[in-house]
């Protein structure tokens, strides 16, 4: 699918004027700090804004920069993430921290994709929010609008993410050769902010979108399918959730075994843990997450985060 900067600069100017008067104040936006653009990003992979809204700030005051995210432990570090799920991201996080602490920020984008945690995507909204680099982004949002506001269908090869990822460059380039960081990463935000709060979806507000205007969609937007994953409610990952909440609440984020199954209990509730508790899962959850490297066993106490080895500590 062939697409000029002609054909989406019109669509560019209208989203982006639209931004200007409707966009939400999310704590991320107006950074162009990469360390804060990567945690954010990082957190908004499989969180929605409003609850990584409630908890970016208080991560950013714990590890206000790359160097103290990469000088504290994993367990410190999983302690303050936990409730935002996912928790592999964390490790990750960490990890990419001591990589730039280590030999600075990546000068392109495929350097910066290869940081543990980031990939192709979150290498994108980097590379444009923080370095001002003038690529798309295609996120769930981003995806859904463009495939109905260009009538594909996104189980076509005209639907395909290689096909969305070319239009979505064409609309950043659309901007010109001499933007300003501050420009792209406007266009960033704009492009998610439209799908998050506009062509949402489940009934999208087709009357307030900036580019509804010849939208083939408009009125009548369907769903656009996206991998669903099963009931959280009693599941493997509902458990490893408690029990990683149960360690970030205990003293020195560490429990006697004895104790797991009670603690558990306690931040289970609200996290999907069904009344009749699974004994054999909580064995298995645990295991999984020493696999991990997100808890250990030391004896007969279960802490967070991976052992300490001796290289580990010397470091």
């Amino acid at each position: 699918m062939e697409v000029s900067v002609r054909d989406v600069a019109p669509l560019r100017r209208a989203i982006l004027e639209w931004y200007a008067r409707e966009h939400r104040n999310l704590p991320w936006r107006g950074t162009h700090d990469a360390y804060a653009v990567l945690v954010s990003e990082v957190m908004l992979q499989q969180t929605q804004a409003n609850r990584v809204a409630l908890r970016y700030p208080r991560f950013m005051a714990r590890f206000p920069d790359v160097t103290a995210l990469a000088s504290a432990s994993e367990a410190e570090i999983l302690a303050e993430w936990s409730g935002l799920g996912y928790n592999r991201r964390a490790v990750a996080l960490h990890r990419a921290a001591v990589e730039v602490a280590t030999s600075g920020w990546p000068s392109d984008l495929r350097a910066l994709q290869d940081l543990p945690g980031v990939g192709p995507y979150t290498a994108r909204a980097i590379g444009s929010l923080a370095f001002g680099w003038p690529v798309g982004v295609v996120d769930t949002n981003v995806r859904r609008w463009l495939i109905r506001r260009l009538g594909l269908d996104p189980r076509s090869p005209a639907g395909a993410n290689r096909v969305l990822q070319e239009v979505a460059d064409a609309l950043a380039r659309a901007g010109g050769r001499r933007l300003e960081p501050a420009d792209v990463a406007s266009w960033t935000h704009a492009t998610m902010e439209l799908g998050a709060v506009v062509c949402r979806a489940l009934r999208p507000a087709c009357d307030a979108c900036p580019i509804a205007r010849g939208c083939p969609a408009r009125g009548r937007a369907g769903p656009v399918p996206v991998a669903r994953q099963g009931q959280f409610r009693g599941s493997l990952r509902a458990y490893r959730g408690a029990l990683l909440r149960a360690l970030a609440a205990a003293s020195e984020h560490a429990l006697p075994r004895s104790d797991v199954a009670s603690a558990m209990t306690r931040h289970g509730s609200a996290g999907g843990l069904p009344g009749a508790f699974d004994a054999q899962r909580v064995q298995v959850a645990i295991k999984v997450l020493e696999r991990d490297g997100l808890v250990h066993a030391d004896g007969q106490t279960l802490r967070l985060g991976p052992e300490e080895t001796p290289a580990t500590i010397a470091e």
